[in-house]
């Protein structure tokens, strides 16, 4: 008996992992779409937008048709706000995975009611603000964009952790231009996180021939950086580089990229460099030594040959030693 009574917990243990084991994968694919009214490509054409919104609810009707454990999910971001597009609400994890067909006229419809709606806002609202600061806009909630959706992955995850494993990947399109190099440095560290969370980051970026912060984002995480310019192909484009899965693309013949340059650029003469002083407030770096942060203004402790070398100077001074010269 006593035998038995040690055995049974160590079946139990056994049956509880093989449970987890055999727990269904989804494959969640999220979409980031940049809105922006001060895009190159908007303020010359608005109908470039909507090719690029047809291409991307083809995507996405294309990624849930691949299998029905399959998710999409799409946010958007300007340089005003970031909002939900699809779903309406999050995943429900009593949600029958059969219902693919009849969700592809939801994302389609429910995808260009909100976005053209959201950028006929962007459009009225930079009418109203018709100032020279308004025109050189950036996109800065890109990144914050991102972090959102890092906090709905999450959330997704403990929400049906006990139904399924969700495996993220996340798709920017975006032709806004980024903030300066310092500042796009120190943003960083949301795509670290994506990275620590093993959430791929894929990038299309629209005209933009190079994007420090974007290609370094694709770098870090292990995705892929394209650029274009032709909106004709874009459908094309997209179905054919961002449709497969990071795990599947092993097996594909993708194009090689550039290497990206991982150096940092100092925010005082925005010069690239490999050694340099970085502020523990803001990780701002400087190439030389500054006593303040030209970020964050910062005080820092100056280094040990220098602070000798400032009270072997005082204490010259105080004992009339040095020779003042005048010109």
């Amino acid at each position: 008996m006593d035998a038995q009574q040690e055995q049974a917990p160590i079946g139990q243990g056994c049956r509880s992992s093989l449970r987890a084991s055999e727990l269904p994968e989804k494959n969640m694919l999220i979409i980031i779409v940049d809105y922006d009214a001060n895009q190159n490509y908007v303020k010359r054409d608005l109908e470039l937008f909507t090719k690029v919104v047809c291409s991307l609810t083809l995507l996405g009707k294309a990624h849930l048709l691949g299998s029905s454990e399959n998710d999409l999910v799409i946010w958007s971001c300007s340089s005003n706000a970031v909002n939900p597009i699809y779903p309406e609400k999050l995943i429900d994890p009593e949600k029958e995975n059969d219902s693919q067909l009849e969700e592809l006229p939801i994302v389609e419809d429910l995808t260009r009611l909100r976005l053209f709606n959201l950028i006929s806002q962007e459009i009225a609202r930079l009418k109203c603000q018709a100032t020279e600061e308004t025109e050189q806009t950036v996109t800065t909630l890109l990144p914050g964009a991102v972090g959102v959706v890092l906090s709905y992955l999450n959330r997704c995850r403990r929400e049906i952790a006990k139904v399924a494993n969700i495996r993220g990947r996340i798709l920017i399109v975006s032709g806004s231009k980024e903030p300066s190099v310092p500042l796009a440095t120190m943003q960083m560290n949301v795509f670290h996180a994506a990275a620590k969370m093993g959430v791929t980051i894929d990038v299309c970026a629209l005209e933009l021939e190079s994007s420090y912060m974007l290609r370094h984002a694709a770098d870090i995480t292990g995705g892929y950086y394209y650029s274009t310019s032709n909106f004709d192909a874009l459908s094309t484009f997209l179905l054919g580089l961002f449709l497969p899965s990071p795990h599947v693309r092993q097996h594909l013949n993708y194009p090689v990229q550039p290497q990206a340059d991982l150096r940092a650029m100092c925010f005082c003469h925005n010069k690239f460099v490999e050694l340099g002083f970085v502020c523990t407030s803001c990780l701002a770096v400087f190439c030389k030594y500054t006593p303040i942060c030209g970020s964050c203004e910062t005080v820092f402790k100056p280094p040990q040959e220098l602070q000798t070398y400032i009270d072997k100077r005082a204490a010259q001074r105080r004992d009339g030693k040095v020779r003042v010269k005048f010109a």
